[in-house]
C-alpha cells in the first residue's frame, strides 16, 4: 500500500532529477557555445596568418597542404598507437586523410566508414 509520504517523496525525487537534467543540459549548451566561439576565433586567426604568409612570402595552398600531410605522417609515426591502416584519399577532393578521420580535413565531406580501421 502506498502512503502519501511515499508518493510525495517520489514526486520530489522526480522533480529534482528533472531540474538537475535541465541544469546539466543548459551547462552543456553553454560549453558548446563557448567552444564554437573559440573555434570561430581560431579559424579567423589562422586564415589571417595564412593570408599574411601568402602575401609576404609567396607561399601557395599546395605548400600548406604538403606541410599538413607531412606533420600528420610524423605524428602518426611518433605515436605508439599509430593506425595500422594507411592514409586513404578522399573520394571527393583526392587528398590523403588518416584512416581514423570521419571527415576530410580539406573539403569537410564525410569519408567512407571503415569499421575495422584503428
Amino acid at each position: 500500500m502506498f502512503y502519501p509520504s511515499t508518493i510525495y517523496a517520489y514526486t520530489n525525487f522526480a522533480a529534482s532529477a528533472a531540474a538537475s537534467a535541465e541544469s546539466a543540459a543548459r551547462e552543456a549548451q553553454t560549453n558548446v557555445e563557448i567552444f564554437q566561439h573559440d573555434i570561430d576565433r581560431l579559424l579567423l586567426v589562422t586564415e589571417a596568418l595564412w593570408t599574411l604568409m601568402k602575401q609576404q612570402n609567396g607561399y601557395t595552398d599546395d605548400v600548406l597542404v604538403g606541410l599538413i600531410q607531412q606533420i600528420e605522417k610524423e605524428k602518426a609515426a611518433a605515436n605508439a598507437n599509430a593506425t595500422k591502416d594507411p592514409p586513404a584519399p578522399c573520394p571527393f577532393c583526392g587528398r590523403l586523410n588518416t584512416a581514423t578521420r570521419s571527415f576530410c580535413m580539406y573539403c569537410g565531406k564525410a569519408l567512407p566508414a571503415k569499421p575495422f580501421a584503428r
